[in-house]
């Protein structure tokens, strides 16, 4: 059985402390899997990984490129928010330099369009789950853990980390979905999942989409991106329990540094509590 590093390994890598601001692309774009959250998105990363390629996905955004996420909620606020001019391929590049692929996660799958339109010369491939059963795993992994009570405390306290992560996720959901808690993604996730999908396949050319179930293995996979069929079995990753493990240890991880943090100052205002009491 995996141990918990093999499971969540983005969680236990040194936390990155390079900007992508300037960066130069080093792989050509050759992939854009574009289907909405919660189908697929990190089983298609580990299979496009297995491919050769490198692929973005949402988790090295908790390690490895976490200053990232400055970069990456600058062009939320400017699509959103209008603070600005939105990106183009130039920010993309930057962004996704290293990368050959992009598994779209948030915040890559507010960017569709963009993307679609920044490398004509990748593909798209687009997974789709039944709604009804994407909408129960939506609302459970994504929107109860972003909402949650605990979680919310925790993320308005952890500036240095969490928060970080966080307000691209949130942001995101608010300025992408209209979501700002549990009521809105109740009344919005079912539309918005329809409208992604209809807005991908209107501006995408047929030549370069590829429709695809993550049951279909690698045969159809490796034959849009001609690659060849790997020995290894296809992955699947991502099942709701070890999505709420991910959470629960970062959760956990962030509650400890917290009061890490917290205890030394807390000690001081105590100490001085008590002078000013004895006095």
């Amino acid at each position: 059985m995996a141990t918990v590093e093999e499971r969540h390994p983005e969680l236990f890598r040194p936390i990155g402390t390079d900007s992508p601001r300037g960066k130069k692309r080093t792989v050509p774009m050759q992939v854009l899997c574009l289907g909405f959250n919660r189908t697929g998105t990190s089983t298609m990363s580990a299979a496009i990984e297995k491919l050769g390629i490198p692929c973005w996905h949402s988790f090295c955004l908790l390690s490895t490129n976490f200053q990232d996420n400055e970069m990456w909620q600058d062009a939320i606020d400017r699509k959103f928010f209008g603070k600005g001019t939105p990106f183009g391929r130039a920010e993309f590049d930057q962004l996704l330099h290293g990368f050959g692929a992009v598994s779209s996660d948030t915040p890559a799958i507010a960017f569709s369009e963009e993307l679609i339109a920044a490398y004509p010369e990748a593909k798209v491939v687009l997974v789709e789950r039944d709604i009804d059963s994407w909408y129960k795993s939506y609302m459970s992994a994504i929107i109860g853990n972003m909402f949650h009570p605990v979680v919310s405390v925790v993320y308005h306290l952890d500036r240095w980390y969490l928060h970080v992560v966080g307000k691209v996720q949130r942001s995101t959901a608010e300025g992408w979905m209209g979501i700002r808690g549990k009521k809105d993604a109740e009344r919005l996730a079912k539309q918005r999942y329809r409208e992604h999908y209809a807005k991908v396949r209107s501006v995408t050319p047929k030549e370069r989409l590829l429709e695809y179930k993550l049951a279909d293995g690698w045969e159809p996979l490796c034959e849009f991106l001609g690659k060849p069929v790997p020995e290894t079995p296809f992955p699947h990753l991502n099942e709701q329990n070890w999505f709420d493990e991910k959470v629960q240890i970062l959760l956990q991880r962030q509650i400890k540094a917290l009061l890490q943090k917290a205890l030394p100052v807390a000690a001081v205002l105590v100490s001085v509590a008590w002078y000013v009491y004895r006095t």
